[in-house]
């Protein structure tokens, strides 16, 4: 979980084959109505640059989440749009965004109506009728509908189900993407860089939002060993969580040496992994995800 992400939004936009959508498509633009109510613009107001977009509507009769992307900016114009048919000058507050997920949708594995009403306990998803909306999920404030942590789980679903991390060879931020990923599959709170006692955690996994990381790693796969080990120690007396450092074949002899004697205390409790094997994992365990999703057993 990104602990600084504070804001996202998803979109509904009913059906991917509505010719509205051809605006997103050629321009990355979409648009709300200034409704009488002003509840479009309070949530618009909320958007802010950089804040990641989920789109969600109907694509070959499965209703779900098909797109991500990122907020670019938002002007307010009444000029018309050639691709809005049915009104080109009814959706005055205008948003660019820049689609960072799969286009061809038909590649997509989405996330669900029934999952997002049910799993992610979204609950505008439960109405049985879709409708044109915008949802704004943060803090409290004019505008935000529902709490960070909802989207967050969704957004982290939709990745684990679309975004296939690759390392070919040790790669630090490639191995701590894997770990945050396997977090998330394994239905955890998973977060990057987990502060702990003036240091930072590479990984952390949760059982529940508001507990501490019941296990920590640490990727160390050239250097210094003694400061990962000495990181993983604090997480140990800190939060008693199962340290895991994730290092390179040569370096396992090395680390077992130094954990027998600086940091003999957690010498039982400690796991020492080679990093392909945390790679093997991850395949096996992303394929099994991707194969639950076609199933629909999420």
């Amino acid at each position: 979980m990104d602990a600084a992400l504070k804001t996202g939004v998803i979109i509904n936009i009913l059906d991917f084959g509505h010719p509205h959508v051809q605006s997103l498509r050629s321009e990355r633009l979409w648009g709300f109505p200034d409704d009488k109510h002003g509840i479009n613009r309070r949530r618009w107001s909320a958007l802010q640059a950089g804040m990641p977009v989920l789109f969600y509507g109907d694509f070959g009769g499965t209703k779900g989440i098909f797109l991500r992307a990122s907020l670019e900016r938002k002007v307010e114009s009444s000029a018309p749009v050639r691709y809005w048919v049915r009104n080109p000058t009814g959706y005055p507050l205008h948003i660019f965004v820049r689609i960072e997920s799969e286009k061809d949708l038909s590649k997509v594995q989405p996330v669900r109506k029934e999952e997002l009403a049910m799993s992610f306990s979204v609950p505008i998803f439960r109405q049985k009728a879709d409708r044109w909306s915008l949802v704004v999920f943060g803090g409290k404030g004019p505008g935000v509908t529902y709490p960070i942590g909802k989207f967050l789980a969704v957004l982290s679903e939709f990745d684990v189900r679309n975004r296939l991390v690759v390392v070919e060879r040790p790669d630090h931020e490639g191995l701590k993407d894997i770990l945050y990923q396997m977090g998330v599959i394994q239905r955890r709170v998973s977060e990057k860089e987990v502060k702990v006692n003036g240091y930072r955690i590479d990984v952390g996994w949760r059982k529940i939002p508001r507990g501490d990381p019941y296990i920590a790693f640490e990727v160390q796969l050239s250097g210094n060993l003694e400061e990962a080990l000495t990181k993983l120690k604090h997480a140990y007396d800190t939060w008693n969580a199962k340290p895991v450092l994730v290092t390179t074949e040569k370096q396992i002899d090395e680390a077992t040496r130094i954990i027998e004697g600086s940091f003999h205390e957690i010498r039982d409790t400690i796991r020492v992994i080679d990093w392909r094997e945390i790679k093997q994992a991850y395949e096996v365990k992303s394929k099994y995800k991707q194969l639950e999703a076609k199933l629909g057993i999420f």
